[in-house]
């Protein structure tokens, strides 16, 4: 099985039929049927269900595109990533995060104790680890076990950091403000900014609603910034986690609830056979002292 036979399968699956996909890639229609049917004789099953003048992928092709895709994914990041190593010549780490605003303070200190090291940052969603796992091009993850494909949890090594509260925020003129803690019955009536449904704090809240009785409440969603600008102006309360960063400019006060629930524990992933840079090694030694202390 050759790379270029995998982007032949490629394009058709894309196009749909022979005569185009061959344009595409500049070859002619018999050579491009020809690459196909060898690779399906060599998996030893069709890929296409071929109908008229159309070719459509069966069953077993999605499955084998989905691999296919994964592969050239890898090398797009390969090349990236050779491209990035000739740019940082210095100290270097690559992470990623489910919810990059819970890093925020971290990175920030990180950055001030070792200023000549350059960190890239990405938010990956919890349905691209679903799909693709961790990208390659990325030394550790920042998540909680609930955000990893259980497939793939097997893969990892972590370290617990912390664990994660929810808390509401509210305009520091708020009477909540003055409370120590707060019951989600005591939010009847609020205009509520809810955070979007792909952050893990949306499934975190859903869960307490329901285990409180508490009908989930409508609102608008928004992502953590946008939300805290929103309070600040006293346009409503919003939700947060204890972990997530602030702005202390802002007018906008951090209540804790009391309701009962289960804290969600924040990780440190890397894959199990990776091997660390020196880099690397200074990157999680300071992360595991940051939040022990």
């Amino acid at each position: 099985m050759e790379l270029m036979q995998l982007k032949y399968f490629k394009t058709v699956a894309e196009i749909g039929k022979i005569s185009d996909a061959a344009s595409a890639l500049f070859i002619s229609a018999p050579a491009l049927s020809t690459s196909i049917s060898r690779l399906e004789k060599e998996l030893g099953m069709p890929l296409f269900d071929r109908t008229n003048n159309r070719i459509l992928l069966n069953r077993q092709g999605q499955i084998f595109l989905r691999y296919v895709n994964q592969i050239f994914s890898n090398l797009d990041c390969a090349k990236t990533e050779l491209q990035q190593s000739i740019l940082h010549q210095g100290q270097h780490v690559s992470i990623a995060s489910v919810a990059s605003t819970q890093w925020v303070d971290m990175i920030t200190a990180f950055s001030q104790e070792h200023p000549r090291f350059t960190l890239s940052c990405t938010n990956v969603k919890r349905s691209e680890l679903a799909s693709n796992a961790l990208p390659v091009q990325h030394n550790f993850l920042f998540a909680s076990e609930e955000d990893i494909p259980p497939f793939y949890l097997g893969e990892l090594e972590s370290i617990v950091l912390f664990e994660d509260h929810p808390v509401v925020m509210v305009h520091s003129d708020h009477p909540l403000a003055k409370e120590a803690s707060v019951s989600l019955s005591q939010l009847a009536g609020e205009h509520i900014f809810l955070p979007m449904q792909n952050y893990p704090l949306y499934d975190h809240l859903v869960k307490l609603f329901e285990a409180s009785g508490i009908p989930f409440p409508a609102g608008n969603a928004y992502s953590h910034l946008a939300a805290q600008q929103m309070v600040a102006k006293k346009l409503g309360i919003a939700f947060s986690s204890e972990h997530t960063g602030r702005t202390p400019a802002l007018p906008v006060s951090y209540v804790p609830i009391r309701d009962s629930y289960t804290p969600w524990v924040s990780r440190l992933y890397w894959r199990r056979d990776h091997i660390f840079t020196e880099d690397e090694v200074i990157f999680k030694a300071f992360v595991e002292k940051y939040y022990k202390n």
